[in-house]
């Protein structure tokens, strides 16, 4: 089986609608976005929903093909409304300091996109505010990385902003990623200077400005969303471990064929009924789990072009290889013979 790393990451349908919406704003077809994601716009506000890396890479990379928009992430960053990040956003303007809220904004974090894990440390005079990075991530999808990663700075530098009302600029920025071709635009967003394929993508504050008492401070308020954010976080790490352990199980069960949901259900010490309820709770089947895991092994076995198609089906468990091209047209829209050459 591949490397499943990269599946433990998934990013907020909230934020995926976000997205597509502004997307949509440039363009690029709205429904055909939200085809990848298999839901309607209405279904992505669902909080309790999130999509795995596979999925999102394919919608930032169709977004930025389709519009052939170098600067898609930037631009995406500046203009989400603050508000986007929530419940976050609400705590870290609640909070008394920046250094504060920075603190608090790394611990929520998950609340916003858990696959993007900051981390803060002060260095001599300077406070680093780092993404940490998912080295498969980058290999798997550069360009999602890419715009990914502009927005999140975009929007995050917007946010030390608003706290003191005042055009702070950092001291400088770090991207993990190398020079892109148009990089001077750079400049413009952030006025500050820029340095490509550093070892994390990072933001650096002056310790003065880190300091600065926030404006919009309500302590009493604080305690409150604070509690309330701390609730959250644990109901979505519990659930997400769940939904891990689930994925593990199957992995660990399959010979290559995919375990039956009694076989996994047995192994949680769970009923088949108890278990279909708990994943009804996650918004998922286990037919659901099964076909998405298909659909992201078939993307991995397909790359490697000395793998048959026929092979490619045996080791996902269908019966013949007509019943998997016909999934794969379902999932990708074109036959796996078509996709390898789309590779090209």
């Amino acid at each position: 089986m591949p490397n499943t790393y990269l599946w433990d990451m998934s990013f907020r349908a909230r934020f995926i609608a976000n997205v597509i919406q502004f997307a949509a704003q440039q363009g690029v077809s709205r429904q055909q976005l939200l085809s990848i994601t298999g839901k309607t716009m209405e279904e992505l506000h669902d909080e309790t929903l999130s999509f795995e890396a596979p999925v999102y890479n394919q919608i930032i990379e169709h977004i930025v093909g389709e519009s052939s928009n170098a600067h898609f992430g930037l631009q995406f960053g500046a203009s989400l409304a603050l508000s986007a990040a929530g419940l976050v956003v609400q705590i870290v303007q609640s909070s008394r300091t920046v250094e504060e809220a920075l603190h608090y904004m790394v611990s929520f974090n998950n609340l916003g996109c858990q696959s993007l894990p900051f981390s803060l440390q002060q260095i001599n005079d300077e406070w680093q505010l780092s993404v940490q990075p998912n080295f498969q991530w980058e290999q798997q999808s550069p360009i999602a990385v890419r715009h990914t990663m502009d927005g999140m700075m975009v929007f995050t530098l917007r946010q030390f902003q608003s706290l003191t009302r005042q055009r702070y600029e950092p001291l400088r920025i770090h991207f993990s990623y190398p020079r892109p071709k148009h990089f001077m635009i750079y400049e413009r967003y952030f006025n500050c200077s820029i340095s490509f394929s550093q070892p994390t993508t990072a933001l650096f504050l002056n310790k003065r400005q880190v300091a600065e008492p926030i404006i919009t401070s309500d302590y009493q308020l604080l305690q409150l969303l604070v509690s309330y954010a701390e609730r959250k976080l644990t109901f979505l790490q519990k659930n997400k471990g769940f939904i891990n352990g689930v994925r593990q199980i199957i992995l660990q069960l399959s010979t290559p064929q995919f375990p039956t949901i009694e076989q996994v259900a047995d192994n949680l010490n769970l009923s088949v009924r108890s278990f279909q309820r708990r994943l009804k709770e996650e918004g998922l089947t286990y037919k659901k789990m099964i076909d998405t895991l298909k659909h992201q092994f078939a993307l991995e076995y397909l790359k490697n072009i000395s793998l048959p198609v026929k092979e490619v089906a045996y080791l996902l468990d269908y019966a013949d290889t007509s019943s998997f091209i016909r999934s794969f047209k379902r999932w990708e829209g074109s036959s796996p013979e078509e996709w390898r050459k789309s590779l090209d």
